[in-house]
């Protein structure tokens, strides 16, 4: 508390400086935990709904290759995803040719590898200002979404719903540990975070996704409809010039629906960790902000967005530099050639030399007997737990960044203070926290005591 009275006497009335807290916010061990265990449970249903392949691809590709191919739009499309991102006119070519040739992957290990590519792609975009970059990156990424949903629908649905179950939780208690350290300089555990986000499910849940549905119904009820009802021979293109201003309005609230769940997704999540809202009040807060201080918003968005990223950039550094002094040392004492390749040594066939985007080094294919496989499993599951902790930064980061900009938000739009935040009435301070909280319940308008 401290801290944050001088930073706002030596600030004034500015509030982007705030902003700058947002490392030490989110590199809290409890918020990673948090999020590493969302990623993990993701991953694993992931992983088991991949027991079916459905994926087309060009042929068996290394992760280099694929890399490769993500990063600079090669002509010759590795997957399926990859042409339809690169050039969707050529999709059903692509399959029609490689249906039977190429070899087919799981729909999670495609689309996470490539959505995993394309955030690093776009950090590195951000912050050397290549916005041609940046944009493609972003775009790619959605249009991995619509893949999803359009060519592998039944298994896009169940994987997103689970998904999204599962982030809205671990957003929910990010988010709620985020806001308590922010305005009360107060630290909680990851079973208080959890059991707060459990019980506010719902409007974590819900609200996020009220708008996707409002889009969904206009778009496929209104719209679509009477598309259909335009292919009518003579009488179809009269009805849809009678009709044309309701598509006009429909995709009026689309628009709005659309920039409501991309730019308030964030401030939904704060304003139930900060307000304890329900679903329609958290629409309602997000929406309000959203439009009332647009550029305030992308403002703090943006700082949030550069500072995220240097961040991002700092802890892989870190990690990957780990990686390689540990590497390093240990391939001074290793000098055995492997038993199955001769060209590589033994703690290439067990270790691939990492690189700073992949932790688990290029996918080179190495022939190993069967203790050097079980070697290289294990040292392969312990450097993705580590490449875990790296992205479960990142999603810290992201929903800490989203309830302290509400905060911000809040204070700068209803006059609300920064300090003000949703108190349990049975909460009392656990073992972790660095105070006790006494006060049952939030005040509109909170009064600071000297």
């Amino acid at each position: 508390m401290t801290e944050q009275k001088d930073l706002s006497q030596c600030c004034g009335n500015l509030l982007f400086p705030h902003v700058f807290k947002l490392f030490r916010i989110a590199i809290q061990p409890g918020r990673i935990l948090t999020a590493f265990s969302a990623l993990v449970i993701i991953f694993i249903a992931g992983w088991l709904m991949d027991f079916s392949k459905t994926v087309i691809t060009s042929g068996k590709l290394t992760q280099r290759q694929l890399r490769t191919s993500t990063l600079t739009g090669s002509v010759t499309w590795p997957t399926e995803l990859h042409c339809f991102v690169n050039n969707p006119e050529r999709m059903d070519n692509f399959i029609k040719i490689y249906k039977d040739k190429g070899e087919k992957q799981g729909v999670f290990k495609v689309w996470s590898n490539f959505c995993l590519m394309n955030f690093n792609q776009a950090v590195v975009s951000l912050l050397q200002l290549k916005l041609d970059n940046l944009t493609a990156a972003i775009s790619g990424c959605i249009l991995s979404f619509i893949w999803l949903l359009k060519y592998h629908t039944v298994y896009g649905i169940i994987f997103l719903l689970i998904s999204f179950a599962v982030i809205s939780v671990a957003g929910g208690a990010i988010c709620r540990g985020a806001a308590l350290h922010f305005s009360k300089d107060e630290k909680i555990g990851i079973a208080q975070g959890v059991k707060f986000a459990l019980r506010r499910f719902l409007p974590l849940f819900c609200a996020p996704t009220a708008p996707l549905v409002l889009v969904a119904l206009l778009g496929l009820v209104i719209i679509s409809v009477l598309g259909l009802i335009t292919n009518i021979p003579w009488l179809g293109e009269l009805v849809l010039a009678l009709f044309f201003v309701i598509v006009l309005f429909a995709g009026l609230l689309i628009s709005f629906a659309v920039i409501e769940a991309v730019a308030g997704l964030n401030l939904m999540f704060g304003a139930v960790a900060y307000d304890n809202s329900d679903t329609f009040d958290t629409i309602s807060k997000s929406f309000n902000y959203v439009y009332s201080r647009p550029w305030r918003l992308g403002f703090y968005t943006l700082l949030a967005a550069v500072y995220g990223a240097i961040s991002y950039l700092v802890v892989r550094f870190f990690a990957f530099v780990m990686l390689v002094m540990s590497r390093w040392f240990l391939q001074l004492g290793i000098l055995t050639k492997s038993s199955k390749a001769d060209q590589f040594d033994k703690l290439a066939a067990i270790w691939p030399k990492p690189e700073f985007f992949s932790f688990l080094g290029g996918g080179i294919d190495i022939s190993r007997n069967p203790t050097e496989s079980i070697a290289a499993f294990v040292v392969a599951l312990e450097i993705f737990i580590i490449s875990g902790l790296v992205i479960a930064f990142a999603v810290s980061f992201y929903f800490s960044a989203g309830a302290v900009i509400y905060c911000l938000l809040r204070n700068k739009a209803d006059n609300i203070a920064l300090e003000d935040v949703f108190i349990e009435a049975e909460q009392i301070a656990e073992p972790g926290s660095t105070e006790q909280t006494e006060q049952p319940a939030q005040t509109e308008n909170s009064e600071e005591v000297q």
